[in-house]
């Protein structure tokens, strides 16, 4: 019994060894074949368009003039990692998730650390800091060496696949010029409230030039900083007058360079250029933002404008891309140098139609009690409703309100009823603009009787009235004439308080 068990023992012992033995050769052999760039894409049909795209790519032996290959694995996980725990719970991750379900989609944005790429063998700061690439079609000069360091984004130090990564299906990766631009060129759009006025010398004399300043900016000024034109293009020498010849020689040309030195901003010929403000929706989970990864919460939405905060979460972790927050900023020549200028009314015209808004929605005035609103605006009615008529005022085609479009909704009677309103309206305001010129005409009569102090009140008596006034006469009391009718009282009241003061 004694032998047999010691033969028995001993057998299993071998079974065993031989077992362990076959499943090193097996892992090891399994390993090899799995450890292949082929496997990944020609085993693997999930990354066809990932190994294709690596074919095609200068990582390949037969796009470099090296000969040398740099496989999947080798990108992919840090020097001490690819044969590593890590990599195969990595590998088996994957894998169990494609059995789970084949079509699941597959993510194209995996983290590639920055010591895989600065590996011995491959890239070193050393070599390619201080040299010059000619980037994008427009052969804009790029070094790598001001992007390195904690001061190239918010204090945050940028990693090789903070720009390098892919997007299009034809190329493993790339530097999409969008992600250029988000950095350089978010900027805020500039409006006339935002204008000042500098000193600036101009061809050996003095001059004042007007002035876009983006005052309350977000991040940058366009053409300053970090948005400098010079840094990607070259500025022009030539002169910018077509009609001088070569017998003109005498007359200073005027150049890109002169006008900069003048003062003029780029924005007076090259007006938005730029096309978005790099903005993060917070709150909108069909676009991109924050919920579209995180659920929403108090915390979350108070700290979601934390820059500092932010970028050290998703950009220094590698947690997220640039465009799983920011939307799109566009940077080219527009086709038409005057029609986004021509078509933007915001420009010019701040807070339009303000005083039409008062009305219609009862809005206090001067910290007062809130008048009725009107009875469109308490279910939603908006602007075009009522304007449908076509219309030409000083040469620009309008829509403009008519009877006709109140008959439409309403009955025939409301088309007198609106000729009414108007006429009531206009008579109240004429019966107040007709006190408002007793006042100044007093005013101008008795103004060298007046102490300093007694004009100082006066004169804001009647801009308290001339603002109540103004938002009837202007914003067409027509909007709503209960309220409007009020309004004109009050003005009236105003006026009537400056003629005490003057009679006194």
């Amino acid at each position: 019994m004694k032998v047999r068990f010691s033969i028995t023992w001993g057998t299993g012992v071998a079974a065993v060894a031989v077992m362990l033995l076959v499943v090193f050769a097996l892992w090891g052999g399994m390993e090899a074949y799995t450890s292949q760039s082929s496997f990944c894409g020609g085993s693997c049909h999930t990354m066809e368009e990932q190994y294709t795209a690596w074919k095609n790519n200068t990582h390949h032996a037969s796009k470099n003039a090296d000969g040398k290959q740099a496989e999947c694995i080798e990108c992919h996980f840090l020097p001490g990692e690819k044969h590593g725990l890590k990599a195969k719970f990595e590998g088996l991750r994957h894998l169990a998730a494609y059995l789970y379900d084949p079509d699941a989609p597959l993510p194209i944005r995996p983290v590639i650390k920055d010591g895989a790429c600065l590996q011995s063998g491959c890239h070193s700061i050393e070599k390619i800091q201080d040299t010059e690439l000619k980037f994008s079609k427009k052969q804009v000069k790029f070094k790598h060496k001001v992007h390195f360091g904690d001061k190239a984004l918010e204090g945050q130090k940028l990693t090789c696949d903070t720009c390098h990564f892919k997007v299009t299906a034809d190329k493993h990766f790339e530097v999409p010029t969008d992600i250029c631009f988000l950095c350089h060129l978010k900027l805020e759009k500039p409006t006339l409230e935002k204008v000042k006025v500098v000193k600036s010398v101009s061809l050996g004399t003095e001059k004042d030039f007007l002035r876009v300043s983006f005052n309350q900016r977000p991040t940058i000024d366009f053409n300053e900083g970090a948005s400098r034109c010079e840094i990607c293009h070259k500025i022009p020498t030539y002169s910018l007058q077509r009609q001088l010849s070569a017998k003109d020689s005498k007359i200073k040309a005027i150049t890109h360079q002169t006008i900069q030195k003048a003062g003029v901003t780029c924005e007076s010929c090259h007006f938005e250029v730029v096309k978005g403000h790099g903005e993060v929706d917070t709150g909108n989970v069909v676009s991109n933002g924050c919920l579209t990864c995180h659920n929403r919460s108090e915390k979350l939405l108070k700290t979601a404008t934390d820059k500092k905060l932010m970028h050290d979460e998703h950009v220094a972790k590698h947690k997220a891309d640039c465009f799983d927050c920011h939307s799109v900023v566009e940077h080219k020549n527009r086709t038409d140098h005057l029609d986004f200028v021509r078509t933007d009314c915001q420009l010019c015209h701040q807070d339009q139609h303000r005083f039409q808004k008062i009305l219609l929605a009862g809005t206090p005035i001067n910290g007062g009690e809130p008048g009725p609103p009107h009875l469109m605006y308490g279910v939603n009615v908006n602007c075009m409703a009522c304007h449908l008529k076509k219309d030409v005022s000083q040469g620009h085609a309008v829509r403009k309100g008519a009877k006709e479009t109140c008959a439409a909704c309403h009955t025939e009677k409301h088309k007198q009823m609106l000729d009414d309103w108007v006429s009531q309206v206009d008579k109240e305001v004429k019966g107040v603009e007709e006190f408002e010129q007793e006042v100044m005409q007093a005013m101008t009569d008795a103004k060298e009787k007046f102490t300093p102090d007694r004009t100082k009140k006066i004169k804001a008596k009647l801009k308290t009235a001339r603002d109540l006034l103004n938002i009837v006469r202007f914003g067409n009391g027509v909007h709503n004439k209960k309220y409007a009718i009020t309004i004109l009282d009050e003005a009236f009241g105003g006026f009537e308080s400056a003629m005490e003061l003057i009679e006194e």
